[in-house]
């Protein structure tokens, strides 16, 4: 597995990518709104860039039982985006999904919160491919619940080419007035980060 270096990465990068984030997660929140006919705002206080190891340490315990959504990118750059919640922030997000008086179950709780990360990451890459010359193809979203640790080492085992270095985006959702907690995880394929920044100019 080839293994990056954090340090490798410059804090002018890390701004640029808090910068993209921040614009994707703004017209994130704004079709979110439109979906659900109701006013969010989405922000992104925490964009970083750690080692595997360091994830575990500084963000998440690995037996933490989680709420996972599994997407691939393909296409000029691949990788893989993990959207990570808790059990209470994922029924909060489908809660905000869904109007009041519909009757909840499993298979619309799952189909909401999948909708959502599916906006979410769309939004990101397409606020990426509006300044660099790649497209992006994203594949349909999967859902997972599992310990955090088995989930995030799923992924590198189906792989054995994915980079050490992870890209850790915090996700904040406002919504009535509450902060809804999420992280998205981007697990790129060995060059890919370094690729997206030479592409940005950096």
């Amino acid at each position: 597995m080839n293994r990056l270096k954090t340090n490798e990465f410059s804090d002018m990068q890390l701004d640029i990518i808090k910068e993209l984030t921040n614009i994707g997660g703004g017209n994130a929140a704004t079709s979110i709104s439109h979906l659900i006919d109701k006013p969010i705002n989405m922000s992104v206080p925490t964009t970083e860039i750690l080692n595997y190891d360091e994830i575990f340490e500084k963000i998440m315990p690995e037996d933490k039982m989680v709420t996972a959504i599994i997407m691939r990118m393909l296409g000029g750059c691949e990788g893989t985006f993990l959207f990570v919640t808790d059990e209470a922030a994922s029924l909060d997000l489908i809660n905000m999904m869904i109007s009041n008086g519909i009757e909840i179950n499993e298979e619309l709780a799952n189909s909401c919160i999948k909708e959502l990360v599916n906006i979410v990451v769309t939004s990101f890459l397409n606020a990426i491919s509006k300044m660099i010359d790649i497209s992006f193809i994203s594949s349909i979203p999967l859902l997972a619940k599992d310990m955090f640790g088995a989930i995030l080492s799923s992924v590198y085992i189906e792989s054995e080419q994915y980079d050490n270095s992870i890209l850790i985006i915090k996700n904040e959702f406002i919504y009535q007035g509450d902060k809804i907690e999420a992280s998205l995880y981007f697990i790129p394929k060995p060059g890919v980060l370094k690729k997206l920044f030479n592409k940005l100019g950096f």
